[in-house]
């Protein structure tokens, strides 16, 4: 994992060189999300408002890049690097979590560090029909199981989504043991762990300017639960 972090360090110093020339359909994304509670794979991450910045870069169906949240009071932070790649409908894609605030962040050795890595891989049928499935696995880091800390617990989360006109809507489902349970319980078994409708529409504040916004219901019947959620994107 130092080689792997090192070489991550030498392509960001790459990227951020001034000799560095991006191909003509490279992007860069700056984005950034106000959500009124943070809440994830149907279990709550941060209960206050949560800003959430999004920095990438992308070209020919490669992104690289990194997802933060972090409440207005500072008592929760987290900082995720990933990246991925698409080609059609297939999208490919390893995610590196990290929200354990007081935690040194450059510790990568299994058995000791904070960061959890996870394996992606997604299906879209198409734009004409958006049904879509994902498959996350945790594979390296902190996702141990809790009665044998040196085992990796492999903890996996399926979802199944459709986007139509203004909605959007997933079922989520931990297959097997995992950290998806009440508060990141490790809850054993087979469970459906999120149940989300979301509209999205734009804000019309001025004849040339526009805010995305959206809300969205979010059901966790695991753990009995339930949210609304508002959002707002600049």
């Amino acid at each position: 994992m130092k080689k792997g972090l090192k070489s991550l360090i030498v392509a960001a110093a790459v990227l951020s060189s001034s000799c560095f020339v991006a191909p003509a359909t490279a992007q860069v994304k700056v984005t950034a999300d106000v959500v009124s509670t943070y809440i994830w794979r149907g279990v709550v991450g941060s209960s206050g408002a949560n800003f959430q910045p999004t920095l990438a870069y992308a070209a020919k169906g490669f992104e690289i890049g990194a997802w933060g949240s972090m409440d207005f009071i500072g008592s929760y932070k987290e900082v995720d690097l990933y990246a991925t790649y698409t080609l059609g409908g297939l999208k490919l894609g390893v995610t590196d979590y990290f929200w354990t605030p007081g935690i040194k962040y450059f510790t990568y050795k299994n058995d000791v560090t904070s960061h959890m890595l996870e394996g992606t891989i997604g299906y879209t049928i198409s734009q004409d029909f958006p049904l879509s499935i994902a498959v996350n696995t945790m594979f390296y880091g902190a996702d141990k199981k809790p009665d044998d800390t040196e085992k990796q617990n492999y903890s996996t989360y399926i979802e199944l989504g459709y986007t139509w006109s203004m909605f959007t809507a997933a079922i989520g489902v931990m297959p097997a043991d995992g950290m998806y349970g009440d508060g990141y319980g490790g809850y054993e078994g087979v469970a459906v762990c999120n149940m989300s409708l979301f509209a999205a529409k734009s804000l019309k504040i001025t004849e040339d300017f526009s805010l995305p916004i959206k809300a969205g219901i979010i059901a966790n019947p695991q753990a009995e639960d339930i949210h609304m959620v508002f959002g707002i994107t600049f």
